[in-house]
């Protein structure tokens, strides 16, 4: 949880500032509008607990995937990862979570999660515009599904002044989609110059269930980011 007064930003990572008592983060691309909100509530023994409230509007993002360069630089459908034959309609989702967290960045924080999210306004959507992409798929399946069930947790520590390391793995669940299931697995490295400046670099492992069929992707990850 950010400190009231202070902002992070970072070249993957969303905007995010510490305000209230807690923490807004609001992400980047104007494309995918969507605004969250942390704040912290009772601890349970050892536990320090949050819950967070997150809207998305998708809508922009999966009309620009449509026809991403544009229809007049090629065929109507060139570059897209949707077809432009199909209407999408006006959609939200929400999404709400419990955060629990223990331990200490020197002798290692463990951090665990599960929430729920409910898709609205996809009735409309045709199911063949789904986007069947590592990282995409489970993330967009809430506006056909209607449902979202998410949960996993996280584990960091430093080991030396300057260095860190995280390790984390969430869990998609999808029900009643082609898809039903949605594995992540992400292991960063993090060299931290000071409160303003740190470097991320690893990998993330995604592995799911498809409407063509289960597959796994390793992908690598760096990501940097400024704080004040």
């Amino acid at each position: 949880m950010l400190e009231n007064g202070r902002y992070n930003i970072g070249l993957i990572l969303p905007f995010r500032m510490g305000v209230w008592g807690g923490e807004i983060s609001i992400n980047k691309f104007l494309l995918i509008p969507n605004i969250s909100y942390k704040y912290p509530i009772t601890r349970f023994g050892k536990w320090q607990r949050a819950a967070r409230y997150q809207i998305v509007y998708p809508t922009l993002a999966l009309r620009w995937f449509q026809s991403p360069l544009g229809m007049k630089l090629g065929e109507p459908d060139k570059f897209a990862l949707i077809s432009p034959e199909f209407h999408i309609p006006q959609m939200l989702s929400f999404y709400g979570e419990l955060i629990g967290s223990t331990g200490s960045n020197t002798t290692g924080l463990i951090t665990v999660y599960g929430g729920i999210g409910i898709g609205l306004g996809g009735k409309k959507l045709d199911s063949r515009t789904s986007i069947d992409l590592p990282g995409f798929y489970s993330r967009f399946s809430i506006y056909h599904n209607g449902i979202l069930v998410k949960a996993g947790g996280e584990y960091s520590r430093r080991f030396k002044e300057r260095w860190s390391y995280t390790m984390d793995y969430d869990m998609f669940i999808m029900p009643g989609g082609e898809g039903r299931y949605a594995f992540e697995h992400m292991g960063l490295l993090i060299w931290t110059k000071n409160n303003r400046f740190r470097l991320q670099f690893g990998y993330k492992l995604i592995a799911g269930e498809y409407p063509y069929g289960s597959q796994a992707h390793l992908l690598p990850l760096i990501d940097v980011q400024f704080g004040w």
